[in-house]
């Protein structure tokens, strides 16, 4: 880390830092974490971190601590200007402990507010040997000057947010791609057929409304959401004729439509996200009563979140089949102890109206 070593307290902040950065997963709680902790850290009266924008040219503040933090973070630095642009232009880290001495340092902060940078350290922020930004703390308590090495304990920290960044970065493109994957999965299942669209959509709505009422939480709702959205994804599997009549599902060949909630829970059981929904999806046309499929499962034995979504598409076919509201309930409630587990069906008959099928 240089020359001058850390202290074992400094070392114990660097080590808290480190360890927080890996449990948080975005990047401005990432950002505000490190920032309220470097200003105390380095006995410093403000700091801040700034990223550099798309086109390069100005640098954002992303968080700022101190007495005119909040009207920094509403400003940006050009690149080349004041300390902090001088870091982002050179890429190298500067401490300069008398502002006054060379004008070309003065704050855009100062220009807007009466505050008076006396002295400052920054140092960039790295991805990959790419510049992303830059880290700052302002004004060394006591009138001293930043020293060497809090230069090397800054670019130890500046290390750390740039990891936290990219693993942030990383997690977000990955929700990106894995949330537009299923809207096109889901638009695939339901671009079978004109009459069903928004059936998956509404499921899933209906689906984890009855899970909501019903105290499901945490992972057990994300697998019944995930269960729900892509119930019928095996449907993309057969190739034979299935239609639909006033939006339920008519078979021409039985059997296709007796696979497709096995051919669905083998498509997506390697995809770890996913493993939850895959009893969801594989039992979610079982019936209560054992007289379902793919294997006859019946009462508590067939996976909650499948009788769920059993109960929910029925709902939803109905609805979409231009079934009026009274009807339906009348429908779902013939079905309690045949096709529906009754407490499913007991949540649906008094949180029907809630739901906005």
């Amino acid at each position: 880390m240089g020359k001058n070593s850390c202290s074992p307290e400094t070392l114990k902040e660097i080590f808290e830092i480190a360890r927080s950065i890996s449990s948080v997963p975005d990047v401005d709680a990432l950002l505000k974490r490190v920032d309220a902790t470097v200003g105390k850290l380095l006995d410093a009266e403000a700091s801040a971190i700034m990223l550099l924008d798309e086109d390069r040219k100005n640098l954002n503040y992303k968080v700022a601590a101190g007495e005119k933090g909040g009207i920094a973070q509403k400003m940006n630095v050009r690149v080349g200007q004041g300390v902090a642009g001088t870091v982002a232009l050179e890429k190298k880290a500067l401490i300069v402990n008398d502002v006054t001495l060379n004008p070309r340092f003065k704050n855009p902060v100062e220009q807007e507010t009466d505050y008076m940078m006396r002295s400052a350290l920054c140092v960039p922020l790295f991805i990959d040997q790419e510049i992303i930004g830059v880290m700052e703390v302002l004004n060394k308590k006591g009138g001293g000057g930043f020293t060497e090495n809090d230069k090397d304990v800054m670019e130890s920290l500046a290390a750390l947010v740039s990891a936290g960044i990219n693993n942030a970065r990383i997690a977000e493109d990955q929700r990106n791609f894995f949330t537009h994957t299923l809207e096109i999965l889901v638009t695939a299942i339901e671009s079978m057929d004109k009459r069903m669209a928004g059936h998956c959509w509404k499921v899933a709505q209906l689906a984890t409304t009855l899970g909501w009422h019903m105290g499901i939480e945490g992972q057990d709702y994300k697998n019944l959401y995930y269960g729900s959205l892509l119930h019928d994804i095996g449907l993309l599997n057969i190739r034979c004729g299935l239609t639909l009549t006033e939006g339920i599902i008519t078979i021409r060949d039985r059997d296709p439509e007796m696979n497709h909630p096995r051919l669905g829970s083998e498509m997506v059981r390697s995809i770890n996200l996913l493993k939850g929904a895959v009893p969801i999806i594989c039992h979610h046309h079982e019936n209560y009563d054992g007289t379902g499929y793919p294997d006859g499962l019946a009462g508590d034995t067939i996976p909650l979140g499948a009788r769920i979504v059993a109960l929910a598409e029925t709902a939803v076919e109905m609805v979409l089949g231009g079934v009026p509201e009274e009807r339906i309930q009348q429908m779902i409630k013939m079905g309690q102890d045949t096709r529906f587990d009754p407490r499913i069906v007991e949540v649906f008959l008094r949180e029907f109206c809630d739901a906005k099928v």
